[in-house]
């Protein structure tokens, strides 16, 4: 990651210091995040003393959440933006006993060994992590690293963005007479040929799950479309958006995507 682009997260730290905001506007898309982590650990059911950790975490928010609900679970999350960590500590502080699963430090997703040890973890997570990183080329070999710090069978959990669910929002705004929404300066987006082919190299199952496409349409799509109607500016505050975050998962029109992938054993 680019010092610039460390330095971008330094100061969303700052200014949102404690909040969902620091990491994302969108509050309402952080708990669908949330609770969509919540749900496959459970699914995943991993043994009485795993180790899962958050690579990327940004300010904690995740793991803030994830540790007093699985007790028997040992938490670790790590940032590029020591701003984020101190936040994050801080945070820890205030949880007092239900976070005595959980720690945190500064480290690197593109040596994430460093951070866990090697072939130690039961599950590693990113969320819209890999895409702040310069290029594919950095991406790619994060995600090899990522490989490295899970134990044989361990399973890697990227919450990340993908050019064609992007694409797909867009056509949708467009057919409303919307702009479209660009990507960021500081994100580079996944296609989804290219990351398969990458991931296989580490990975002996792949499987790409839409679980924010509802969300995306009804607040990206519909209420944007009403917004302007209306002559008023998106409120990521807006019902629409706690009610959005209930729809089932269906279609392909959010950029954001979770893909579950298992180490080779």
């Amino acid at each position: 990651m680019s010092e610039k682009i460390r330095q971008y997260w330094d100061e969303r730290a700052g200014q949102n210091a404690g909040e969902l905001t620091a990491t994302t506007q969108d509050v309402w898309m952080r708990h669908l995040e949330v609770a969509t982590l919540i749900g496959l650990i459970e699914e995943l059911a991993p043994p009485a003393g795993a180790r899962i950790a958050d690579m990327g975490c940004g300010d904690g928010n995740t793991l803030l959440a994830l540790a007093p609900r699985f007790r028997d679970y040992r938490f670790s999350g790590f940032d590029y933006a020591p701003q984020m960590i101190e936040t994050a500590n801080n945070n820890l502080a205030a949880l007092g006993a239900e976070g005595s699963n959980l720690q945190f430090s500064v480290g690197d997703v593109t040596d994430p060994v460093t951070s866990t040890g090697e072939a130690s973890l039961d599950i590693a997570m990113t969320d819209r992590c890999l895409i702040n990183l310069d290029d594919s080329a950095a991406q790619f070999r994060a995600l090899g690293e990522i490989a490295r710090t899970l134990k044989p069978g361990g399973h890697y959990l990227a919450i990340e963005n993908f050019h064609e669910g992007q694409d797909a929002m867009n056509a949708a705004r467009a057919a409303v007479g919307l702009p479209e929404i660009q990507v960021r300066w500081h994100n580079h987006f996944f296609h989804e040929a290219e990351f398969r082919a990458e991931a296989e190299r580490h990975f002996e199952t792949i499987e790409i799950r839409e679980f924010a496409s509802a969300y995306y349409y009804a607040t990206r799509v519909i209420y944007s479309a009403m917004c302007k109607m209306q002559g008023v500016d998106p409120d990521y505050q807006h019902e629409i958006h706690q009610l959005a975050v209930k729809l089932p998962a269906m279609g392909a029109y959010s950029p954001i995507r979770l893909v579950i992938l298992r180490k080779k054993g």
